[in-house]
């Protein structure tokens, strides 16, 4: 079920704890306004996502390759979920405006996190998929494959899964292929429909 609205007032809101938390949050950080605003508003958000989280379960974030992107992350849940593993979604060439000399940023990394004890995920999963980005104009789309991959090995058949960075629902409509019942938020859900919730 994809809700519209601000994930900053909508997480006030949710009254059944989730079981899964699985999200591709904007990452995009820079040193502008607008670009501060939206770090501080994933970093809450993925707070209060993870204090909600029930005990002995998974959350597992998107973010950049770069230690940068991955620090901020942990730092953001720090106290409330540990690190434990990171997947990796590589794509066949590199498309991004963000490179140097001699790099360029072409995988993006999940970090999944464990609240307590969880139990081990579900399947046998690789730690990295390959595929590429499904482009719509200037920006991209998750890929559905890359999304189950995500999803599989921690579903949790009959839970709650919560995306409070919705996009275009594939990471909901993945954990509802594998049996979960799903809530996200999505701030303009027609405009995302068809193009993702962060540029790659």
């Amino acid at each position: 079920m994809l809700v519209e609205g601000h994930a900053l007032d909508l997480i006030e809101q949710l009254e059944q704890a989730p079981d899964l938390i699985a999200t591709d949050p904007p990452y995009a950080f820079g040193g502008t306004g607008p670009e501060h605003a939206i770090s501080a508003t994933v970093a809450v958000v993925l707070r209060e996502a993870a204090r909600r989280l029930k005990r002995d379960r998974w959350m597992l974030v998107m973010c950049a390759a770069s230690y940068r992107s991955q620090a901020y992350m942990v730092e953001a849940v720090r106290g409330l979920v540990d690190p434990v593993r990171i997947g990796t979604w590589c794509k066949p060439s590199a498309k991004t405006k963000v490179q140097t000399s001699g790099w360029q940023y072409a995988s993006v990394s999940v970090i999944a996190f464990r609240k307590g004890k969880a139990i081990a995920p579900t399947s046998a999963s690789l730690d990295h998929i390959t595929a590429e980005p499904v482009k719509n104009g200037r920006r991209a789309e998750l890929p559905q494959e890359v999304a189950d991959w995500m999803v599989r090995p921690f579903a949790f058949a009959g839970g709650l899964c919560l995306d409070p960075f919705a996009g275009s629902g594939k990471l909901l409509i993945a954990a509802e292929k594998f049996g979960m019942q799903t809530i996200g938020y999505e701030k303009n859900p027609s405009a995302t429909s068809s193009t993702g919730n962060a540029a790659r």
